[in-house]
């Protein structure tokens, strides 16, 4: 192995959250942009994952943070049941996990 790809891969691998990242198999379900592909939030935090580390590099790195649409049934009357909320997932360009 060369030195110059010494010090790629070990930038690589030096990197937890890309690590991380990489591990993780993509949601299939979800339309995301050709080049990107949809990680659940969900997983990164059942693989030890934080959150909001895993948010901040995935847009210092040119990906985005969003959320699923919510499924809401709908009711007659008032209620103080919250609006529920989408379930939070990554957008992260498919060439920062590839080796």
């Amino acid at each position: 192995m060369g030195v110059a790809a010494a010090l790629l891969s070990r930038r690589m691998n030096d990197d937890p959250i890309r690590n991380l990242l990489a591990s993780l198999t993509p949601a299939p379900f979800i339309w995301s942009r050709p080049g990107t592909v949809v990680i659940m939030d969900n997983h990164v935090q059942e693989a030890g994952g934080d959150s909001e580390a895993v948010g901040a590099w995935v847009e210092e790195h040119g990906g985005e943070i969003d959320r699923t649409l919510p499924v809401v049934a709908t009711r007659r009357g008032v209620t103080s049941i919250p609006k529920p909320v989408g379930k939070r997932y990554y957008v992260v360009p498919e060439n920062l996990l590839s080796d």
